[in-house]
């Protein structure tokens, strides 16, 4: 069973919702928000606001939430609070998990990479300083990008009607990188990615340094063309993300 945007919310029954699965939801015309316990949905000030003041939903109105685990459900909104429309559906693992590492950018402000990791459904984005990056976070700078960046990837995972919410986090320096298992470093001399690249390192504007270079990773190229790195990030999730999921369909 499909659904289609031009379709209106009032005219799917609860009977047709116990049909619906994880390929449906994006294509239901209903918002999309993120919560923290679908069993007991509580919509915080914000997210009241945006649905009221924004969306201008009405009372009444079907909307499709999810915890960010991998577990969604449809609800009624009464205008201040959620109610259970059907069962809570548990979406299953996906088959491996995918992981990019992007360095600072001379913006310091990954922002557009991490919003669209967000949208492709990676599930970890790591950010680190590499030699040649230009900006350096100190401990309350860093403590504000994640705030914001968490901020991010909430509003993307809502926007794009995902179920896994990606985890972020910092480490101070390349060696952290190069212990991740199974990490790759995209670069101009690297063979074609495969399906088996899973966790992938974007350097900055600047390139890898020599020590960089010493650890002697395996060494993964995006394209033919020089890359921004927020540009890289995204094309390498992309192509991550496909494998995989072609992958699960085969």
């Amino acid at each position: 069973m499909k659904w289609h945007l031009i379709r209106s919310p009032e005219t799917v029954s609860v009977a047709e919702m116990r049909d619906l699965g994880i390929r449906d939801l994006a294509s239901l015309s209903y918002p999309h928000v993120l919560l923290e316990n679908l069993e007991t949905p509580e919509l915080s000030e914000e997210k009241l606001h945006h649905l009221k003041k924004v969306l201008r939903i009405k009372p009444n109105s079907l909307i499709t939430a999810t915890d960010g685990k991998g577990a969604w459900g449809v609800f009624n909104f009464s205008g201040n609070f959620l109610k259970n429309v059907d069962e809570i559906r548990f979406e299953e693992e996906r088959r491996h998990s995918l992981t990019i590492a992007i360095s600072l950018t001379k913006s310091g402000k990954p922002d557009l990479a991490v919003q669209k990791l967000t949208e492709i459904g990676i599930d970890k984005i790591v950010l680190f300083p590499a030699e040649h990056s230009v900006p350096l976070w100190d401990q309350s700078k860093q403590l504000k990008n994640e705030q914001r960046l968490q901020r991010v990837t909430h509003s993307a995972l809502e926007q794009s009607k995902g179920i896994w919410l990606p985890q972020v986090t910092f480490v101070s320096s390349f060696v952290d990188v190069a212990a991740l298992s199974g990490v790759a470093m995209a670069d101009a001399s690297g063979v074609q990615i495969t399906e088996s690249c899973t966790c992938l390192a974007i350097g900055p504007e600047g390139g890898w340094s020599q020590s960089e270079y010493a650890f002697n990773l395996p060494k993964v190229c995006l394209s033919d063309q020089v890359l921004r790195a927020e540009t890289a990030a995204i094309v390498a999730g992309a192509m991550m993300e496909s494998f995989r999921t072609t992958g699960s369909r085969s």
